[in-house]
């Protein structure tokens, strides 16, 4: 008997401190830190940054065409016998010769130069892309985190429909047992509670389906809720000031920027090719022979210097010059193109942020008179003086405005990063936040 008690006290210990004290507390993430974890484990970015390491070794690569150039060659030859002559030995029965040649080109119309200027500003743009990448990734987070806490909202409003209906269903189910009102209207009561079991269960799906897809770009292990980011400060200034600081900027448009310096590099390295090119070359020869022929010198060294002049090459170098200046009015003409696009980026940003402020506070005051409407209708309807129609029509424009303020309000901060994002100062804000 004393044994089972203390199973049992043992047992009501494990219940209560299970209870108490939860196995694992659910996680919650802030959008601050999706940002630094996208950084972290994205492959987006590990891409871009390979992009970068690649463009740093271009560089090393084009810097050693600067540097003069020392190659060595050893080789070995035997023949069946010698080939004797009145004189001596014609050709050796054994030859073994070392070369060692040193090369230095002094002069090749300055297209390794150019090689190499054009290297060093291809980091430049790969680290311009790192930040284009980086931008793109971190605003993808943005928007899938406030579609998630749009989903998350949208469970809430779900379930206080559930219970606005379930509330209403057993008013109905009263009425009908007093003879105040048909079995109809409990069965259209019943069938509203069950559309709206239905919507709850989609909602809760699509939350899922939000984090699911922020786990992915932000590579969050694990179970996650998501916590509402401080409101977005935003300081108004007219439209022109915005643009200005996009041309200023928006890495996008640096990119460009470099692109057209880099495509007049290569006009000049196409024209190098109509110059002349000067080498100097040094070489040592040590030779072996067996037997040793008449006019043998073991030891060889000379220098030369050798000048290399094209003269017809089948209108080749013409055509990679003319190919040479038609890029880089492409990429001017591409650059230009991006700031117009740019400036309607800006326009359309405004625009849809001003519509969404304006929505949101007529939105707020729709909620509230929605929640007197329904609190109303209720409360008649409770008491028999108002129809069951009244009910379901407030019932429905309550979520219904309840929605559309909850999808206003995170449409409106995705729109406000949005207009960062046009303004080229989306990801510099964020750095200096903290989200490192």
């Amino acid at each position: 008997m004393r044994i089972k008690l203390l199973l049992v006290v043992k047992v009501i210990f494990i219940l209560v401190f299970v209870r108490s004290h939860p196995l694992r507390a659910e996680r919650v993430v802030s959008l601050e830190e999706a940002y630094r974890t996208a950084r972290l484990e994205s492959e987006r970015i590990a891409i871009a940054q390979e992009n970068l390491v690649q463009a740093e070794k271009e560089k090393d690569r084009a810097k050693s065409f600067l540097y003069p150039r020392l190659t060595a060659d050893l080789s070995y030859l035997r023949r069946p016998k010698e080939e004797a002559s009145p004189f001596g030995a014609l050709l050796p029965e054994r030859e073994e010769r070392l070369n060692l040649v040193l090369e230095q080109p002094l002069y090749v119309g300055g297209r390794a130069s150019a090689t190499y200027r054009i290297a060093k500003m291809g980091i430049k743009g790969e680290r311009l892309g790192l930040d284009l990448v980086t931008e793109g990734l971190l605003f993808d987070v943005a928007q899938t985190y406030y579609e998630g806490l749009k989903a998350e909202k949208n469970v809430l409003i779900e379930e206080s429909e559930v219970q606005r209906l379930e509330a209403h269903r057993r008013d109905a189910e009263k009425r009908f047992r007093v003879g105040e009102s048909t079995r109809t209207a409990l069965l259209r009561a019943e069938a509203e509670l069950s559309n709206a079991n239905a919507k709850l269960i989609r909602a809760k799906n699509q939350k899922t389906v939000m984090k699911d897809q922020l786990s992915m770009l932000a590579g969050i292990e694990g179970e996650f809720e998501l916590a509402d980011p401080p409101f977005i400060t935003l300081a108004e200034q007219p439209e022109a000031q915005w643009v200005v600081s996009a041309y200023e900027r928006h890495p996008d448009l640096q990119r460009r920027r470099l692109g057209i310096e880099i495509a007049r590099e290569q006009v000049d390295f196409a024209a190098g090719a109509f110059y002349p090119s000067l080498t100097l070359e040094g070489r040592y020869s040590r030779i072996h022979q067996d037997p040793e022929t008449p006019f043998f010198i073991r030891d060889d060294r000379s220098v030369m210097i050798k000048l290399s002049f094209p003269i017809f090459e089948g209108t080749l170098r013409v055509a990679e010059l003319s190919q040479a200046k038609s890029r880089m009015r492409q990429t001017g003409l591409q650059a230009q193109l991006l700031k117009d696009e740019i400036a309607v980026r800006i326009r359309r940003a405004l625009l849809n942020l001003t519509a969404l402020t304006s929505e949101l506070d007529h939105l707020k005051r729709r909620v509230v008179f929605a929640k007197e409407a329904f609190s109303l209708t209720s409360r008649q309807f409770a008491v028999g003086l108002g129809t069951q129609i009244d009910v379901l029509d407030a019932s429905a424009a309550l979520m219904d405005a309840e929605r559309q303020l909850s999808n206003t309000t995170y449409d409106r901060e995705v729109a406000i990063l949005e207009l960062e994002r046009s303004a080229g100062i989306f990801l510099p804000s964020i750095l200096e936040s903290g989200a490192r």
